[in-house]
Parts: C-alpha cells; structure tokens; sequence
C-alpha cells in the first residue's frame, strides 16, 4: 500500500510538470569508451535515445529519457594456473606449476533511465552552455563475454570461447549510479557535450562498477 502511495504521488508530480512547464523531446546518441574502476582496459562504448525535457524557466529544466546504452570493459594479461581435467595444477617437468595468461572482454547492453536536472547558461541568442546531472538507473539485457587463454577449460576452449554476460554465474543484471554532462546548444538546437556515467553497484559479485565516457549529440524538438 505505501508503495502504491509514493508511486501514485509520483505521477501526480509529473502530471504537474507536464502542465506547469513548457515541454521539449530530445533525441540523443553518442559513442566513446567505457571501462570498470581500478585495472580494466576500456572498450567501444555507445548510446541512443530519446528524453522528455520539461523546462521550469529560461534556465533550469528536469529530462527524464530512455537510452539504450552500450558498455563493457576488458581484462587482459591475467596470470592463471593450468590444470588438469579434475582441477588440480598441471606441473613441468621440473616441478614448477605451469601458468598461462588469459584476456577476457566483455560487452554489456543496458536499458538505462537517466533522471537529470539541467541549468542553461545563455551565451548569445539561442546560444547557450549547458550542464546536467543526475541518477540514472539500468537493467542488462544482452552482452557478450569473449575469453581467449582459460587454462582451466578443456579441449579448444583453452584457447577461445564466449559465453553471454548476465548469463555468467555470479554476474548482475541491474545497475544504477550518477550521470554527468557539459555541453553546449547551437543555435539550431544542437548539442555537442562530453558526458559520463559513474556506477554505484557491482556489475558482478566479485567484479567492479561500471564507469564510461562519450562524446553525445542531442536535438531539441520543440519549443
């Protein structure tokens, strides 16, 4: 029932802005990298999608959107023991464990919902810089691990195989964090702006946060 309230009290919230605020559509896409925190190399990144601007004044404005956005990371040169087929240490003939090095890449597809305020800052006619921020939130639904080096798979495996991401054990499918973005909107309602998405939550139980950054184009629609 409180669930049922707050979420009640929330759509009449946005009733409210729909009406109280001058509305634009904003369709959005952009490309860069994207990488976990800490050791992780980074990979291709993308978006594309579209958000609902709801301008409060000249200045201030609240855009919810819907984007699909591409992320991953890859983890290269790791050092990792070969082992026989009931997983114990293979050794030489000298007695020393045999290691190899495994790289792994994974892609990771996000439906993500960014909530960002954003202030205007006129700089001429029709001119203006723009700076946005808010949380978003992003369910996983495809991605493609690729893992080239597993000593500890059999057969052709050891040297290549690919599984998909929120497949894998111990992999999480949700993901939420804060996203940021300096831009600046021509004259004929284009924006140019560099923005990025810093994740709170663990893509995976013992993996890291999502972390990316893209160079985003953005078309005001309306007035």
């Amino acid at each position: 029932m409180r669930g049922n309230r707050i979420l009640t009290a929330l759509v009449l919230l946005l009733a409210v802005c729909c009406t109280a605020a001058a509305q634009t559509f904003q369709v959005k896409m952009g490309g860069g990298v994207a990488t976990h925190y800490a050791d992780s190399r980074v990979i291709g990144a993308f978006k594309a999608g579209m958000a609902y601007e709801y301008e409060f004044n000249q200045r201030w404005t609240f855009s919810p959107g819907l984007m699909i956005y591409g992320k991953g990371w890859k983890t290269p040169d790791q050092t990792v023991p070969f082992l026989t087929p009931d997983g114990q240490p293979e050794y030489d003939e000298e007695g020393n464990q045999r290691m190899g090095v495994m790289s792994r890449s994974t892609s990771a597809n996000y439906l993500e919902v960014p909530l960002l305020m954003s202030y205007y800052l006129r700089t001429d006619e029709s001119r203006y810089v723009v700076f946005s921020a808010g949380p978003y939130v992003a369910c996983g639904l495809t991605g493609k691990v690729t893992t080239k080096g597993d000593t500890s798979r059999e057969g052709s495996e050891k040297m290549y195989y690919e599984g998909k991401t929120f497949k894998e054990p111990g992999a999480r499918r949700f993901d939420a964090g804060l996203q940021c973005m300096v831009g600046y909107q021509f004259a004929s309602s284009l924006i140019v702006g560099i923005e990025t998405d810093l994740g709170f939550l663990k893509t995976h139980r013992d993996g890291g946060r999502n972390v990316s950054a893209i160079i985003s184009l953005s078309y005001r629609l309306g007035k």
